[in-house]
């Protein structure tokens, strides 16, 4: 028993830093943030979360994190799984494609991302609209980031470039996991390789794809920096989300308590959503 005893404290504390470290960067933040949400001249109070909810831009950032959500969430999983298949396959080149098509977006900074996008997309020297214009698609250049609908579609594209890597590298580790048998005794059967893919693939890679699309959507609404150095939010907010709105009210306007309130929401809502999400998609399973 007393060794027992004796290894538990050696246990404890070699933890002990690390723990502190933790509560330190996550914890106390998270705290901090909800009691800065709730506070107003001194005193405790959902004044804040009211003015988040009478906001009359609410309806607008709750609608832009939406189109933004399902927009990068639905075509990260489909590049991603579509990446993850052909990576699977052994062909010419294949170290070279990965290189460029995998590591260039997922190693690149974020904020360096944002500046090349924005670069991309100008209406006055974009490579974007040139090559679109010699290729005959348009008769004259775009202004992606300054209208209201093309700068939506902007965001959502570079942000898919940003973030598919990580779904494909997932999932293409997932495909590593499948035995080769299962797809030798469907080609045996006859199955042709939509059906080995639907019948076989599909769902051995389920519970995978259901725990990577709850991550996925978190990071989303959660993602700042590519936003923010593109249009900031603009043109009009029509770029804005929860959390891009949150850091302008906080850090433009330095109205700290509604922006804290704001995150506090956005941090409540996404609680929700993972609760939500795991009981009826994945049935109580981890």
């Amino acid at each position: 028993m007393a060794s027992n005893s004796g290894e538990e404290k050696l246990a404890l504390s070699l933890i002990s830093p690390y723990l502190a470290f933790f509560i330190l960067i996550t914890i106390y933040p998270v705290i901090y943030n909800v009691v800065l949400s709730l506070e107003r001249r001194g005193v405790l109070t959902l004044v804040n979360y009211a003015e988040v909810l009478s906001d009359p831009n609410f309806p607008l950032i709750l609608y832009n994190t939406f189109i933004w959500t399902i927009g990068s969430v639905t075509f990260q999983f489909l590049v991603g799984i579509g990446v993850a298949l052909l990576l699977n396959e052994n062909f010419p080149a294949k170290r070279l494609f990965t290189a460029l098509i995998i590591t260039v977006p997922w190693a690149m900074p974020d904020v360096v991302a944002g500046i090349t996008w924005r670069w991309m997309y100008s209406d006055v020297y974009g490579v974007i609209n040139d090559l679109m214009m010699k290729l005959g698609l348009i008769s004259y250049p775009l202004p992606w980031l300054g209208d209201i609908n093309l700068a939506r579609i902007a965001v959502i594209i570079a942000n898919i470039w940003k973030g598919f890597p990580i779904s494909a590298l997932i999932y293409l580790s997932a495909l590593k996991t499948i035995p080769d048998e299962l797809y030798e005794a469907a080609k045996i059967d006859g199955a042709s390789a939509w059906v080995r893919f639907k019948d076989v693939t599909l769902p051995l890679l389920s519970p995978i794809i259901k725990t990577t699309v709850m991550l996925t959507v978190i990071w989303t609404v959660n993602y700042f920096p590519l936003i923010y150095v593109m249009t900031g939010g603009g043109p009009a907010n029509a770029t804005d989300t929860l959390v891009t709105y949150a850091y302008r009210i906080s850090f433009k306007f330095t109205n700290f308590s509604v922006g804290a309130a704001w995150a506090t929401f956005t941090f409540l809502l996404m609680l929700a959503f993972a609760v939500v999400y795991t009981k009826t998609l994945m049935g109580g399973r981890t």
